[in-house]
C-alpha cells in the first residue's frame, strides 16, 4: 500500500481578504465568524494546557467535535478560506492519500514526526486502535467485523503554539460493505420489473437491454453487468444485485418477491442477492477483481432468500416441498490468473431440516461461508444448484437465489 505523509506547512495569512466582492454586511459576518473560531479552538487549546484531556474526537459535516475530559463538547469549524468563504479555525493534513483497506487484525506504522508540532494524542473508529509515540503513528484494524466501524478517519490531535493541528488517515475494513448512498441508489422498486433490473421490454423481440453495474473502492470487486441470455439483458440473466427487502413471514414468497430475505443482515441495512443456477447452458454471472489480481476471499455471510425457502419448505406449483433426502446449496467458482478454476460447495437448505423449518423449530439465519479454500483468485462466481430429484425436463427446478453479504478480502 502507497502511503504519502505530508509536511504540515504552519501559515500565518492574512485573516481577511478585504476586495470589492465584500459589503460591510459581509465583512461583519465574516469577522464574527473568525472571532466565534478562533474562541472555540482557543478554548480547546487552553484546556488541554490546564490539564484536561481530550476523550474523543469525531468528524462532522462541517469539522470536528472535541470531547473533554470534564464532558464538555467543543465544535471547530474547518473551513476553507478562499473556497467556501469561511475563515478556518484549524490546520489540517492528511497523514496518507486517500482510503487505505486494513485486513482483519492488520498494524500498519507511518511516520509522523513534524518539527514544532506537539502530539496530544491518536483517535481511532471503533473496534480500530491507533496510538502515536515517539513519531511513529501504529493503526490496528479490529480483529473480527462485529460492532467495529467499516471505516472512518483516524485523527492524531496536535499544538503548535496556540494552534490547533490535526494530523488524519482514511481507513477501511477490507470488506465488501454494501452500505450507503452509492448502493442504496442500486436498489430497484419494484422486486420485479423494476427499470433498474429490467427496464422497459422492446415489443418487437420482447427482450430487456439494461445496464446494472457496480464497483467497490475498497475491495476492488466490482459486478460488471448482466450476462446476455435468450436476447435478454437483465436480471433474469443472472446476476449480482442490491437489495434492502426483508420480510420474516416468507409464506407465499414467489418471483414478484425476489429480492427479499427472512432476516436482516448482520451489519447495515444492504446485501447481495445472487441469482443463477448451475445448467450448463446458464450464462454466469461473476465477481472481479478490478486490478484483475489475485486475492484471496477470505469468507462472506450467507442466507437463502424468501422465494427460495417458500419454495423447499411449501411448494410453489414449480418445484417443491423439498424431499428430505434432498437438498438445495450453491457452488462456488475461484477463477485463477493462470485459467485454472478452484471450487467450494455450501448447503442453502437441507431437506432434513424442511419438517423443522415448517413446525417452527429451527429458523433462518445468516451463516458463514468459508471461502479461504478458494485460495487466491482473480474473479468468483455462484451457480446454486441441487440434488438430482431437483432437477426436470428444463434443468433446475428451484428458484435459484441466495443472498450474501460481509465478503472478506485479504491483500
Amino acid at each position: 500500500m502507497k502511503r504519502f505523509f505530508k509536511t504540515i506547512v504552519l501559515v500565518a495569512a492574512c485573516a481577511f481578504m478585504v476586495t470589492s466582492c465584500y459589503d460591510d454586511s459581509a465583512l461583519k459576518t465574516s469577522i464574527n465568524d473568525l472571532k466565534k473560531q478562533l474562541s472555540e479552538m482557543s478554548a480547546v487549546v487552553n484546556d488541554l494546557k490546564s490539564g484536561k484531556v481530550i476523550t474523543n474526537v469525531t468528524p462532522t459535516d462541517k469539522g470536528y467535535t472535541f470531547t473533554m475530559s470534564d464532558g464538555k463538547n467543543i465544535d471547530i469549524l474547518n473551513g476553507k478560506p478562499g473556497e467556501d468563504g469561511t475563515p478556518a479555525s484549524v490546520i489540517e493534513t492528511k497523514i496518507w492519500d486517500g482510503v487505505v483497506a486494513f485486513n482483519l487484525g492488520e498494524t500498519v506504522k507511518v511516520l509522523t514526526n513534524v518539527t514544532g508540532v506537539e502530539v496530544v494524542d491518536a483517535f481511532a473508529p471503533a473496534g480500530w486502535s491507533a496510538v502515536e509515540e515517539n513519531g511513529t503513528l501504529t493503526v490496528t484494524a479490529p480483529n473480527r467485523i462485529g460492532d467495529s466501524a467499516r471505516k472512518g478517519t483516524v485523527i492524531v490531535v496536535a499544538t503548535s503554539g496556540n494552534s490547533l493541528v490535526l494530523m488524519t488517515a482514511a481507513v477501511a475494513l477490507n470488506i465488501l460493505d454494501v452500505n450507503g448512498a452509492y448502493w442504496d441508489a442500486l436498489i430497484d422498486t419494484p422486486q420485479y420489473g423494476g427499470d433498474l433490473l429490467y427496464g422497459p421490454m422492446d415489443e418487437t423481440t420482447y427482450t430487456y437491454n439494461v445496464t446494472y453495474t457496480w464497483a467497490d473502492p475498497v475491495t476492488g470487486l466490482e459486478f460488471r453487468g448482466f450476462p446476455s441470455y435468450w436476447g435478454s439483458v437483465c436480471f433474469s440473466s443472472g446476476g449480482e444485485v442490491i437489495s434492502n427487502y426483508v420480510e420474516p413471514a416468507f409464506k407465499d414468497a414467489g418471483y414478484l418477491r425476489q429480492l427479499e430475505v427472512p432476516v436482516a443482515p448482520p451489519t447495515g441495512k444492504n446485501f447481495i442477492v445472487h441469482f443463477g443456477d448451475d445448467n450448463a447452458d446458464s450464462p454466469k454471472a461473476i465477481l472481479h477483481f478490478k486490478d484483475g489480481e489475485e486475492k484471496t476471499i477470505q469468507s462472506l455471510k450467507f442466507i437463502p432468500t424468501n422465494y427460495l425457502i417458500n419454495s423447499c419448505l411449501n411448494g410453489d406449483g414449480y418445484f417443491g416441498p423439498l424431499g428430505s433426502k434432498s437438498m438445495v446449496g450453491v457452488t462456488v467458482v475461484g477463477y485463477k490468473a493462470d485459467g485454472s478454476k478452484s471450487i467450494t460447495f455450501e448447503t442453502l437448505i437441507d431437506g432434513a431440516d424442511v419438517a423443522s423449518y415448517v413446525a417452527g423449530l429451527k429458523q433462518f439465519e445468516w451463516q458463514t461461508m468459508d471461502l479461504s479454500v478458494l485460495g487466491p483468485v482473480t474473479a468468483i462466481g455462484f451457480e446454486v444448484y441441487g440434488s438430482r430429484d431437483c432437477y426436470g425436463d428444463y434443468g433446475f427446478m428451484p428458484p435459484a437465489y441466495f443472498a450474501y453479504c460481509d465478503v472478506v478480502v485479504s491483500e
